[in-house]
């Protein structure tokens, strides 16, 4: 195997890598913590396309040569690690007790992988160099399976929140991914599966980083941006409209600082997102002005909904005026909004009045 051989063999992958390398270097949107994970996984995809070009190698020896089965073991654990690393991505937290319990499979199976030559538990390789199944040879691709379920779950939950647009494309990067490992498997196609890896994880990450500049970097809440393009996509199925603005966030950043008013807003959007169901979004539109966007809600959830805030936010310090409306034939989602504004502005002065 030469070097020659093994870029014009891998030049598509290589190409899409060097060029997140240089799309991570220019980013303004991503966090450090981001940044660092999607290099890991970057190295981590060389270092595959790498180990499968050398396993490949070893398969063409007339006796077997220990190198086959260490690097077989490898490609093994790779994969997994490559998908927890991209969990990860959509994780606030790197070292959760979350991601170390999904990790326990990963932990197992290594030793596991690495012991088979001679347990003969997983493969393990004749002395005339020809494959042979254990009776755990099926472990590797139950222990992927499990990485692509639990990755499947963490961006239900990442992106349940989001538009339809942001689902819809999440499932094509990873129903794309799957068919191609599972079409590679069912007519035994001995192919790297590095260039379908690199391929989803580039589709991923620019969703991903999109999806960050369609988001309010101090709440993490959709942004404006973001409530007019959903605004647009969603308009058939709003049936209801939160206008939510907080009360006295001048007063406190002139008296205590804006990094007082800073926390002020975080928990007030935290508030809201809480008792916000999946069929709907809250958005922060404004300095200290909301508004939830309700997908196929009816009135009385609606109103449950705002009861729970209000609820909530007493145990707080900070206050919140609200206002609602529904839509229906009569009145349209943009008269649905002018409508909520007012009633929410009416709530602000009777709050007003009550504290004078």
């Amino acid at each position: 195997m030469g070097l020659l051989e093994y870029f014009i063999d891998n030049y598509v992958m290589l190409y899409e890598l060097v060029g997140m390398f240089a799309i991570l270097g220019i980013s303004t949107l991503l966090s450090n913590r981001m940044k660092k994970l999607t290099i890991s996984i970057v190295v981590l995809l060389l270092l595959e396309s790498v180990v499968f070009k050398l396993e490949r190698w070893t398969q063409t020896f007339e006796e077997l040569s220990l190198l086959r089965p260490i690097l077989t073991a490898t490609l093994y654990t790779m994969y997994p690690l490559i998908l927890m690393l991209l969990i990860l991505l959509t994780e606030t937290d790197s070292f959760s007790k979350r991601s170390l319990v999904f990790a326990i499979p990963w932990f197992v199976s290594i030793p596991v992988y690495y012991s088979s030559q001679w347990t003969h538990m997983v493969c393990w390789y004749s002395e005339e160099n020809h494959y042979q199944g254990g009776l755990l040879s099926w472990l590797p691709y139950i222990v992927f399976a499990f990485y692509v379920v639990v990755f499947l779950i963490q961006n239900i939950r990442y992106f349940r929140s989001y538009s339809r647009m942001n689902r819809a494309i999440t499932r094509y990067i990873i129903v794309g991914a799957i068919a191609g490992v599972l079409f590679y498997l069912f007519f035994e196609v001995d192919q790297d599966y590095s260039e379908i890896f690199t391929a989803s994880i580039l589709l991923y990450y620019i969703l991903v980083y999109i999806h960050m500049a369609k988001m309010d970097p101090l709440t993490q809440l959709p942004n404006r941006q973001s409530y007019y393009q959903d605004l647009k996509i969603d308009t058939n199925i709003i049936t209801g409209v939160i206008s939510v603005d907080m009360n006295g966030l001048q007063t406190i950043n002139d008296n205590l600082g804006h990094e007082y008013g800073d926390m002020a807003l975080v928990v007030v959007a935290g508030v809201l997102k809480h008792h916000c169901p999946l069929n709907s979004t809250v958005y922060r539109v404004g300095g200290d002005e909301f508004v939830i966007l309700c997908r196929k809600v009816r009135e009385p959830e609606l109103k449950s909904m705002i009861a729970a805030m209000r609820e909530n936010l007493v145990h707080t310090s900070y206050v919140c005026a609200f206002g609602y409306a529904m839509c229906s034939a009569d009145v349209n989602v943009f008269d649905a909004i002018k409508l909520a504004d007012a009633r929410m502005l009416e709530d602000k002065i009777a709050a007003k009045q009550d504290f004078q």
